[in-house]
């Protein structure tokens, strides 16, 4: 996407930063005084870091720093090949590093939950202290028939030459996507879908999200959910029609000392839909580590 172009219409605009790595112009946000504490956002495939404007308004007491994924809305990648999980994790913890202070706590939404858990996990064990939230987190293989046809559909979609046309026909289906955010089982507005629907309107982020389904694998998060010892918070909405609340159950099981958040009316973008009562918990577990 073109920023000179396009900046005027996203969410906090202004308050752009633009870093650069040998793999990607990654760009991100930061809202908020810079001697309050960090938290450090990532949002889930397909969105981008408009999804957390919401809840800003409520976070007042912090510093908050929101990034693009690659390939999506600002970030572009500059390899000819979809990123490794490994390498965006990578460039985020010199992102991260870059910062005036250590985030507090990396907040993740759906697949960008499984990102700031492992954030949180290797900056620890560099001897920096952190916390992670988990927001609906992708933290299972999808069940099922799902869990092999739609990555394989991903590949197909970013690998094969004819992609084009299926992006054209993407991008004709706003009613297609106001049909997959319902599923969701959260309830936004029209303001909040427009910008969903702009993104998948763009060729550029429709790419970059298939690239990135179509690479994702989460192998090695078990491992890291039993070593866990620092603050983690599990948050899911019992709704949620796209990842189901008890992925984030059996993970809670897994992990050693952390806590387990069930909303019931809850759908998949908790963070949108309830963003004050979100806050309200992420402020409560902050004050939780601090003491």
């Amino acid at each position: 996407m073109n920023w000179e172009k396009e900046k005027y219409d996203w969410p906090f605009w202004e308050s752009s930063n633009f870093f650069q790595t040998e793999n990607c112009i990654w760009h991100y946000q930061i809202i908020g005084e810079e001697d309050k504490p960090i938290l450090f956002m990532i949002h889930g495939a397909g969105a981008s870091s408009h999804s957390w404007t919401n809840i800003i308004e409520y976070l007042v007491d912090y510093q908050v720093v929101s990034v693009d994924l690659p390939g999506h809305r600002f970030s572009k990648t500059l390899t000819n090949k979809s990123l490794d999980p490994s390498i965006i994790i990578s460039d985020l913890i010199r992102l991260s590093n870059n910062l005036k202070q250590n985030p507090s706590i990396f907040i993740g939404h759906s697949i960008g939950a499984v990102i700031a858990i492992q954030l949180a996990y290797y900056v620890n064990k560099k001897g920096l202290q952190t916390s992670a939230i988990s927001i609906n987190g992708a933290l299972e293989k999808f069940e099922g028939p799902a869990g092999t046809i739609f990555p394989l559909m991903a590949k197909f979609l970013n690998w094969n030459p004819l992609s084009k046309y299926w992006v054209k026909l993407f991008n004709s289906a706003e009613n297609s996507l106001k049909k997959l955010l319902s599923l969701s089982g959260s309830n936004l507005s029209e303001k909040d879908i427009d910008p969903y629907v702009k993104l998948m309107g763009n060729s550029t982020h429709i790419k970059g999200t298939l690239a990135l389904i179509s690479n994702w694998n989460i192998k090695n998060l078990d491992g890291i959910l039993m070593q866990i010892n620092f603050p983690l918070l599990f948050l899911a909405g019992e709704r949620d029609g796209i990842v189901p609340a008890v992925n984030s159950v059996r993970a809670s099981k897994k992990t050693p000392g952390s806590k387990l958040i069930l909303i019931a009316d809850g759908g998949h973008l908790l963070h949108e839909e309830k963003s004050k009562s979100i806050a309200m918990e992420i402020g409560s577990f902050y004050k939780s580590i601090i003491k």
